[in-house]
Formats: C-alpha cells, structure tokens, sequence
C-alpha cells in the first residue's frame, strides 16, 4: 500500500479582511492527485496515467484543430478533478492557525503499489460556498494567455525532427491559471496553493518520505505532509 497524506497545515493570514475578535474565517480545503503513473508492470492501464497527457498522444492526431480540442479536453479534465476531489471544510480559523489532521492525516493519494511518480494539489480556499460546480468555459480557456501558450509550445515540440514524445504537457499549469482567475471573480479568496511533484527514484525510493514546513507559491501557507508505502509481497529467492 501507499500513502500521502497531509498532516498539518499553518494558515499565516485568512484572508477574511475582518480584524479584532471577528476575524475567522471559513476555509476549504481541496487536495488530490494531480499526477501518478508508472506503478509497476501497469503503467499504461485505464487507472494509472490516465490524467495527463503526453506528446505521443497528440502526434497522431490529423491536424492543429484536433489537438487544440484534445488539450482543451484535458484542461477540462483536469479542472474537474479539482472540483470533484476530497473537500474538507474547517470553521473559524485564525490568522496563523495551525490546522492539524489526526494521526491518519488527511489522506491525499492512496494505491495498492507504490508509484515510480506522483503529482499532488493542495488548495486551501477561504470561501462561504461550496465550489464543487466549478466549471472551466471552453471559450475562455482557449482564449487565455495559458492556453494559446501552450498550444504553441505543443505545435512547436511537434516540429523537432525527433521529439521527445514521453514527457508530460503541463495542462494542470493551465487550469490552475484559470481556476485562480475564477475564484477571484466569484471573490472566493486563495488562501494558499501548494504543489509536490516527485519521482521515487530522486525523493521516495523505500516508499517514504516525511516533511515538515513545506511553503507553498503564495507564501502563506505551510505544509507538513508524509509518503508511507510498502510493497504487498517480496520476491525471495531461497537456495539450499
């Protein structure tokens, strides 16, 4: 089995505007697997590797128009995975709060086997509304700044003489631009946006690894979170 989990988080300012007695807040917490794959001999299988996307699979498609529609798709798909991940509501935080999650944490990711690489979002979200409906508009994720970049840094890789077709194209850079752009215009506030991408080889080569501290892009939050894995059976090869 395999494990990450979110143990503490430390809240700096909630964001709620308000000073003195008053000033707690409503914060929402949303975190999940933003990328896995490579776990053991079932790398490609429907359950692993299924949220990103590579350059190979944009290669065979006919023209421009096409892998425009398949990176607006996974843009998509990956906007709803945050809206459809664990949500956890904690009331009446504090300015420099720490919120703690029992001894079981606030579990992240979990597999049977441990992954060769994992990808993982945490949004921590001063709100009064849930915002699980949270949709991206196909026209104004093909419209922003994010997307047409990307497109173009797709387009241009495709005309490498031998590109390199097994790295991961960064739509999850894009939904988090447009997924920050909308909950300020529903004046949702962004308390903290934190993002872990490992490989086992580099971080995690038993399956664990425990941190304390961890800032997030915003500066106003910490983090302390722990990988726990441990393969379910040994290969022993016993000689007399």
């Amino acid at each position: 089995m395999f494990y990450a989990r979110i143990n503490k988080i430390k809240v700096f300012n909630n964001r709620e505007g308000f000073l003195g007695l008053f000033n707690r807040a409503e914060m929402r917490i949303y975190g999940y697997a933003a990328g896995y794959g490579g776990i053991g001999d079932i790398r490609d299988t429907e359950d692993v590797g299924d949220n990103v996307l590579t350059l190979s699979d944009l290669m065979d498609l006919p023209d421009e128009a096409a892998r425009k529609q398949r990176l607006l798709e996974a843009v998509q798909a990956e906007a709803g995975r945050f809206a459809q991940s664990a949500s956890l509501a904690v009331d009446r935080v504090k300015d420099n709060q720490s919120l703690l999650f029992g001894e079981a944490g606030l579990v992240m990711y979990r597999h049977d086997a441990i992954p060769d690489w994992l990808s993982l979002q945490l949004w921590v979200i001063e709100s009064d509304e849930d915002v699980r409906r949270f949709t991206l508009d196909a026209d104004k994720v093909v419209d922003s700044d994010a997307f047409r970049g990307l497109l173009i840094a797709v387009e241009t890789a495709l005309t490498v003489t031998q590109p390199v077709l097994s790295g991961i194209i960064g739509v999850g850079a894009v939904a988090v631009n447009l997924l920050r752009q909308k909950l300020k215009a529903n004046k949702d506030d962004l308390v903290g946006y934190w993002q872990l991408n490992l490989n086992r080889t580099e971080h995690y080569p038993h399956g664990l690894r425990d941190r304390q501290d961890t800032p997030d892009i915003t500066g106003n939050i910490l983090v302390d979170y722990t990988l726990f894995g441990y393969e379910n059976s040994l290969d022993l090869d016993l000689q007399d």
